[in-house]
């Protein structure tokens, strides 16, 4: 079986009155079926289902919790239900065995219930009537011919408009969901992939000490160069542990939580990436690799090297600490800029992802910045939830999906120090 026809055979289990309301287990389905048609069905295990279609942290325990388990038992029974009802008549049955999740196409024998073994020798008599009637009944034996011809004929064109309008709801199917699938699928390869090494960097957290006890933001310049190290005369006691703070290493939880979790999709595109601290990357290395930056430019300067490229800039006050978010380029209906003051109890936060070409045109680069570490953690949860991904790309028409450079801006509620539920505020493409 081809895999266009395992596609639309799972298009149209899924646009069955059984699967059409439960887009969990259509999302369920499309996933492992995508995965045996690409010949991967080796991936195809509990962890993995999990993971990619209920959004399960990567060491979730399977024994504790059986959520997978109990949706493959749902499945099967819709399966089962779609073979006796509207897929009565398909001649490839897709299976998926009992205590396993990698699916099976298999051939089946077509359902005769509609045309049963005496319903033919009945149409016989008709047929021996009609070639034995003699010249003088010439004129009821062209009736009784063109009648059944005319009936035939309203048939046949009912049955090809109904399997076109079938064909074309497929086609659309696919394209909605299987489409979505795909784009999301290219995302990530476009990051990760064998053709050039991946580098990820989280923030340098000492930096935004140092800028705050001396109410200026760092350039690019400063911070390859490390001018801002050094020693400029009489300061304050918490200047100088300003500088001692700065001669430390110290990143965030939520960007080593991000790395962790990188890693992981790495592994699944078969890449080793490296992780790198900020203060040891190199231009060069922007240039011939793909790269995740992680944290805004106070944080990760390195960011400050693609704003040129960018439309929404993120831009600290060290004096108030307030964030302002500039459009550099409004669209109608879209503000000049945004702000998030940290003086507010349940503050809005923002956060960013851009990706964008690497300097050589040839490697991408994903930035995830925020106003905040909730605000960063948000930027992630965006770009590896498969739901937010997909409503973004339809939200934006983007049909270039992973290899079309965007910019997103969203605002989430800064809780105790966590991203309540994001929305997107504007967005930016670049084909």
């Amino acid at each position: 079986m081809s895999p266009l026809a395992k596609r639309e055979l799972v298009s149209r289990i899924i646009a069955s009155k059984h699967f059409h309301r439960s887009e969990r287990l259509s999302s369920f389905l499309l996933h492992i079926c995508e995965l045996e048609i690409q010949g991967r069905v080796s991936e195809i295990n509990e962890k993995d289902i999990g993971r990619t279609v209920f959004q399960l942290p990567t060491d979730y325990d399977p024994s504790i919790d059986g959520i997978v388990r109990s949706h493959a038992s749902r499945l099967r029974r819709k399966l089962e239900m779609y073979y006796l009802n509207e897929g009565r008549e398909e001649t490839v049955r897709l299976v998926i065995p009992r205590g396993a999740y990698q699916p099976r196409f298999e051939p089946c024998v077509p359902n005769c219930g509609a045309v049963g073994v005496g319903a033919l020798p009945s149409e016989e008599p008709e047929d021996e009537d009609v070639s034995a009637a003699g010249v003088d009944n010439q004129g009821d034996t062209q009736e009784q011919v063109q009648a059944p011809d005319r009936r035939m004929l309203w048939v046949g064109a009912a049955v090809f408009v109904l399997f076109a309008l079938l064909s074309l709801a497929g086609v659309w199917f696919y394209r909605a969901h299987l489409g979505d699938v795909a784009m999301e699928r290219e995302f990530w390869p476009q990051i990760f992939n064998r053709q050039r090494p991946t580098i990820l960097v989280p923030s340098d957290s000492s930096l935004s000490v140092w800028q705050e006890f001396k109410h200026t933001n760092l350039t690019l310049a400063d911070y390859l160069t490390f001018a801002f190290g050094k020693d400029d005369g009489p300061s304050s006691p918490e200047q100088r542990l300003a500088v001692t703070v700065l001669s430390r290493r110290y990143t965030s939880v939520v960007d080593l939580e991000i790395i962790q979790k990188l890693s992981h999709v790495a592994r699944a595109q078969n890449v080793e990436p490296s992780v790198r601290f900020a203060r040891d990357v190199r231009p060069n290395d922007l240039k011939q690799s793909n790269v995740v930056l992680i944290g805004s430019s106070e944080t990760n300067p390195w960011g400050l090297m693609f704003q040129g490229e960018m439309n929404f800039i993120l831009k600290k006050d060290q004096d108030k600490g307030i964030y302002t978010i500039e459009n550099r380029k409004p669209l109608p209906g879209e503000a000049t800029e945004w702000i998030s003051d940290p003086n507010e109890r349940t503050r809005t936060v923002y956060c960013k992802v851009s990706y964008l070409a690497n300097p050589s045109g040839a490697g991408n680069i994903l930035i995830l910045e925020g106003t905040s570490m909730a605000a960063t953690a948000c930027a992630w949860e965006f770009v590896s939830n498969q739901e937010h991904l997909r409503q973004f790309w339809r939200q934006v028409k983007l049909t270039g999906g992973g290899a079309s450079h965007f910019e997103v801006l969203l605002k989430t509620n800064n809780l105790a120090g966590d991203a309540a539920a994001s929305s997107v505020v504007a967005w930016r493409v670049n084909p």
